[in-house]
């Protein structure tokens, strides 16, 4: 059972249908598939990804990657955790009537300093003390420790044979984005990048700057940082902060100006932008009220919006993690949504390191 991470900590701009209408169609996905010939249903890679054809036009098969887009993928991955879960723990519990080691019942005690250790890791501090959320965090890491056991279980039974799985995980979803105006942290020749797009009135892109410049400072030449906008339609002023950024950006100021914005996330209204391009040394503070009047990167706003709509980043913060091609100027990676923990984005790039 492979450790979960939160996925709904962002600002989301579009409202997401039930979760059981989701899980039903994903089945009746599935279904379909399984209902076709055998020629049909034989179609997968050699890597044993599942690529399911679905329709045949005039003899042409159509497979589930000629239409998939990033929210089929997800809806696909989260029914395959979910059916992968469920089957491990059937299968422990069967295996458990004949043989007694696979019985589930664990109940692990979790030290003090191990919560303590992870509230300290996680920059929990801002969403309360370690006393309110210690019971939150005992219980995480009792669930961890579960999942990790059962794991170990269901492993050591697959390598004896005692359990064969027949599921097959759906295929990686990459996109690729062209990097075009993103301000840039890091060495430009790196071939790994994290790609932001954020809004900088959402508490949750705010939330997670702490773990970003973390980040930016453990991988320093190895791996190269991106921002662009995302400011979402019920953040008012949002997408006159990003402008606001850019103006800054003009005389040199990006950085501590974007860090401005973000610490301030709750107090942005239009009449306080000039006074933060004093406080961050902004020297010609005409030239940047005139860029905010005339709105001179209205345009570059919104195309940063209509990439991240082409990604399939539909709330923020999100991510793209992935391969840069410095010749090209693209990135071609996976998506991560939302305020993740450290460790999240360490998996996740780590990953791409390893590749050649």
């Amino acid at each position: 059972m492979k450790k979960r991470y939160p996925i709904n900590l962002c600002c989301n701009s579009t409202i997401s249908g039930g979760r059981h209408v989701r899980l039903i169609f994903l089945i009746l996905m599935m279904a379909f598939s399984v209902a076709l010939p055998d020629r049909a249903r034989s179609h997968e890679n050699c890597t044993g990804v599942e690529n399911p054809v679905i329709a045949s036009v005039d003899g042409n098969i159509i497979t589930v990657q000629d239409i998939e887009d990033k929210q089929i993928n997800d809806l696909r991955a989260e029914l395959y955790k979910r059916l992968e879960s469920k089957m491990q723990l059937q299968a422990l519990k069967k295996l458990s009537e004949k043989y007694p080691k696979y019985t589930l019942n664990l109940q692990p005690e979790i030290s003090d300093k191990a919560i303590s250790d992870f509230y300290r890791q996680n920059n929990l501090q801002t969403r309360g003390t370690l006393e309110d959320l210690k019971p939150r965090i005992m219980a995480l890491l009792q669930m961890q420790a579960i999942s990790k056991y059962y794991n170990t279980l269901y492993q050591e039974a697959v390598k004896k044979g005692l359990i064969i799985s027949y599921l097959k995980q759906p295929n990686e979803y990459l996109v690729g984005v062209p990097v075009e105006t993103a301000y840039l942290w890091g060495n430009k020749r790196a071939q790994v990048m994290v790609m932001e797009f954020s809004d900088y009135q959402c508490p949750f892109c705010s939330r997670v700057q702490a773990t970003i410049k973390r980040l930016r400072k453990t991988y320093q030449n190895r791996v190269i940082f991106g921002y662009r906008h995302s400011p979402l339609a019920f953040h008012k002023e949002a997408d006159e902060a990003a402008i606001a950024v850019e103006c800054a950006r003009d005389q040199g100021k990006f950085a501590p100006y974007h860090n401005t914005l973000f610490n301030n996330y709750r107090k942005i209204r239009i009449g306080a932008f000039e006074g933060w391009a004093k406080e961050v040394a902004v020297k010609n503070l005409k030239l940047f009220k005139k860029c905010l009047n005339i709105e001179k990167y209205r345009n570059r706003v919104e195309n940063d919006q209509k990439a991240a709509t082409a990604a399939g980043i539909r709330g923020t913060p999100g991510f793209i993690i992935g391969k840069y091609d410095s010749k090209t100027g693209t990135i071609t990676g996976e998506v991560l949504s939302g305020a993740q923990p450290e460790s999240a984005f360490v998996e996740t790039i780590e990953k791409y390191l390893r590749k050649k």
